[in-house]
């Protein structure tokens, strides 16, 4: 198992929303565990599992 962190920018109005609807999101075979809203350069930061690198990078 592969885990990852991904930065994400997004508009300020989408934040709270996107916090919830990724979380559990499954894409490729990789799973967004867990997204918190941050501040600075990005807004959100998602924690994810991936089987290996090729699905991870899907």
């Amino acid at each position: 198992m592969i885990y990852a962190y991904v930065l994400i920018q997004a508009e300020p109005t989408r934040i709270q929303d996107l916090v919830t609807e990724l979380k559990d999101m499954e894409l490729d075979g990789s799973v967004i565990k867990r997204v918190n809203a941050v501040a600075g350069q990005f807004d959100l930061i998602a924690y994810v599992e991936s089987p290996d690198l090729q699905s991870l990078g899907n």
